[in-house]
């Protein structure tokens, strides 16, 4: 891979101050990258760096949450015109001028945030640990492994074939840049992938298992104050295992994929909504995010892609398609996270992102990156052929929490059991970027709401041109 134009761009590392609030920071001139990391606050800014690269809207700012991926899985459907920002993605044409940009921009901005971190865990490795208090070393180290595992398994799940495809492990994918190099680095199988992948997430949950204050028992006392307040914000314990349950079942090992997620699941660090909240402005349900990013302009694009005037709003085709996708307006889903905008188009919008005045700040500003529902989905279905009943149970949880009173029953078959998960990240991930991966994942032949053949043409993004061009191993 030629990472030489990423480096150039961020390399010294652009480093961050943080302010009062842990994202209220304000950018710093380019200075070099030693002296840079010269004491812990250093190593700090570093960090906040990483996570404020994954934030922009060509990446978990926008195309990887609400974005791109859910055009790709027809979360969104109304596309009316050729004008619009999307209408060319619904119909996967990847070449087009306007979506290859962003396709290339989700390339660029995860290895940039990768280079930035690289730069932070090289110098981590090599700094004298004494300069830093208590377990922030630990802390930052197994963050910053954990984000570099994250960021190259959704670079994997985007740019090379899923495991139950044809290739399947053994395909060629995407260089793994665990170094700061300016070298074409090869393509790797999705095998290799993998393996690097899981080998930085034990990295990561080995530095963070006995000191992240947000684990239960934790030799680090949770708090509210200093730079260990906040932990969803950051990706900390459970964000790791949350991830290597997502692992662990993208290639189908579903022992491991159930260990993993039953471990966040039994916490019970991560509450469900309280439902009389959702009306005071709760509509992100921040007590069920296991990892979110702070996101300061969520207000300008609620206005552009959530408001039906928009020429690029982003929605169903109708009401109706809403409805039909919740089944029941007792689901808070529906009637809390979605609004009826124009009763003669019959036009409905997403809420969930929108930023209403008045509310508790706690409820704003949040971009949903991982939730506790998705490991009760992968823990049903890693025992829906073993143990249906508790698959099941997992799934009427979910659906308790969301006023969905009325069980499923313990008789559903396997397949039955399949339908409803899909159903569920349907209904419970809309606007975070989940349902195309799970379409992938299994590689199934049909999106709903789409007219294509879903195959490698449609779920492998092309890498850019440069890459191609001049990537090793290609």
């Amino acid at each position: 891979m030629k990472f030489r134009n990423i480096l150039l761009l961020f390399i010294p590392v652009l480093l961050f101050t943080a302010c009062n609030k842990f994202l209220d920071v304000k950018p710093k001139t380019q200075i070099d990258t030693d002296d840079a990391f010269r004491d812990e606050q250093g190593f700090m800014d570093a960090l906040t760096g990483v996570y404020l690269k994954m934030n922009e809207n060509a990446v978990y700012g926008q195309e990887l949450s609400f974005g791109l991926t859910e055009v790709l899985s027809m979360q969104h459907s109304r596309f009316p015109s050729t004008f619009h920002e999307y209408y060319y993605a619904a119909q996967y044409n990847y070449t087009n001028a306007a979506i290859r940009s962003k396709i290339d921009g989700i390339w660029k901005g995860l290895y940039n945030a990768i280079a930035n971190d690289n730069s932070l865990i090289s110098h981590l490795n090599t700094t004298d640990q004494k300069m830093f208090r208590d377990v922030n070393y630990s802390i930052i180290r197994g963050e910053a492994y954990g984000l570099r595992a994250f960021m190259h398994f959704d670079l994997l799940r985007l740019f090379a074939p899923a495991p139950a495809s044809a290739g399947g492990l053994g395909a060629k994918a995407i260089p793994y840049v665990d170094q700061l190099t300016v070298n074409a680095l090869p393509r790797l199988t999705v095998q290799e992938v993998i393996n690097r992948i899981l080998a930085d997430c034990a990295v990561a949950e080995a530095a963070l298992k006995t000191t992240d204050p947000i684990v239960p028992g934790s030799t680090t006392p949770a708090t509210t104050t200093g730079y260990l307040r906040d932990r969803s914000y950051k990706f900390n314990y459970f964000a790791v295992k949350a991830l290597e349950a997502r692992i662990y079942l993208y290639i189908g090992d579903k022992e491991k994929a159930l260990a993993a997620a039953e471990e966040v699941i039994n916490a019970n660090t991560f509450t469900w909504v309280n439902i009389p909240e959702i009306s005071s402005g709760n509509k992100v349900f921040p007590s069920e995010l296991i990892f979110t990013l702070y996101k300061s302009d969520m207000d300008a694009f609620t206005q552009t892609y959530f408001t039906p005037t928009s020429n690029n709003v982003l929605t169903k085709t109708s009401s109706d398609e809403f409805l039909a996708i919740y089944e029941t307006d007792a689901d808070i889903r529906y009637t809390a996270l979605t609004q009826l905008e124009n009763t003669s188009t019959n036009l409905r919008v997403s809420t969930k992102l929108a930023q209403p005045t008045g509310v508790s700040t706690s409820f704003l500003r949040r971009m949903p990156i991982m939730r506790i529902s998705e490991l009760y989905y992968i823990a049903a279905e890693a025992v829906k052929e073993s143990n249906p009943e508790q698959a099941v149970t997992y799934l009427n949880t979910v659906r308790r929490a969301r006023n969905v009173l009325a069980d499923l029953p313990t008789t559903l078959t396997t397949e039955q059991i399949q339908e409803e998960i899909f159903k569920e990240y349907r209904k419970d991930l809309y606007c975070e970027g989940q349902l195309f991966f799970y379409y992938k994942r299994l590689n199934l032949p049909t999106i709903v709401y789409s007219s294509v053949t879903a195959d490698n043409k449609v779920y492998v993004l092309p890498l850019p041109d440069n890459e191609v061009e001049y990537g090793n191993g290609n």
